[in-house]
């Protein structure tokens, strides 16, 4: 098997730090990328007792840096990227849109958009010049044009990362590059947990009927999507976990259970 080198951006933890795990698991090369420098030192310690191949680099995604530093360490200790994921992303304060705050509209807007956009324009430029690699963006709630009270700003970045995956892989088209969309569904992570319990006493209990039958936990979620990224030869791809069929069959067990 032929190690590829993967770079993963926000993977300390939630889905980015399952992802991690489940390629060097498989045996491949990881850079792994987050804000803090005391947590990135904990997960490189823990990630190294699966597969000593992974590396970090410590900064924000809204910062051209910071992709630069990924590329270099990606290629200085291992030779190449084949595989670059842009995971990056926080919530909104659970509030409707008027309420945020000014400063959280623009956090939010540059590490879910501005990091994203950063993130592909870097790896495309490096895998430009080594002649192959694909890029993965990154799905969330509103990628599909669904709307929900307080997610609107949330959902409106994610609307944005579906558009413009589309759109680059039209600019892209005939090149050695591939790129797609990793849509996870609901996975069990600190970012879903943080939301639900962000909500009033009624609103949680709803939410939580749904969390528990549709949400998912993130070794099974990384497993799928890494084996299918592995395996993926379109140009433009989306690779989707919680599909319609498997939908319907959790839809139906909250039907059966409440």
């Amino acid at each position: 098997m032929e190690k590829k080198t993967i770079v993963i951006t926000g993977s300390t933890r939630g889905i980015g730090f399952g992802l991690a795990c489940e390629f060097l698991n498989a045996g491949h090369q990881v850079v792994i990328n987050g804000r803090s420098a005391d947590k990135m030192e904990q997960v490189l310690v823990e990630l190294k007792k699966i597969n000593p191949d992974v590396v970090g680099v410590t900064g924000n995604v809204n910062e051209a840096e910071t992709h630069l530093q990924l590329v270099e360490k990606a290629m200085s200790t291992f030779g190449k990227i084949d595989i670059w994921i842009n995971n990056a992303g926080i919530p909104q304060p659970h509030r409707l849109f008027v309420d945020i705050d000014v400063e959280d509209i623009k956090n939010i807007i540059e590490i879910n958009i501005y990091g994203l956009l950063l993130g592909t324009k870097t790896a495309s430029n490096q895998m430009m010049k080594q002649g192959y690699g694909k890029i993965f963006n990154m799905e969330g709630f509103g990628s599909d044009g669904r709307m929900m009270n307080k997610l609107t700003l949330y959902g409106t970045t994610k609307r944005a990362v579906n558009y413009f995956t589309k759109a680059v892989s039209k600019e892209i088209e005939g090149s050695s590059i591939q790129i797609g969309i990793l849509s996870p569904g609901m996975v069990r992570t600190d970012f879903l947990n943080n939301s639900t319990n962000a909500r009033s006493v009624e609103e949680a209990k709803q939410f939580k009927k749904v969390y528990d039958i549709l949400a998912e936990n993130p070794d099974v979620v990384a497993k799928f999507l890494v084996d299918t990224m592995l395996k993926s030869t379109k140009n433009y791809d989306r690779i989707e976990f919680l599909t319609k069929g498997k939908l319907m069959l959790k839809l139906i067990r909250i039907i059966f259970y409440y």
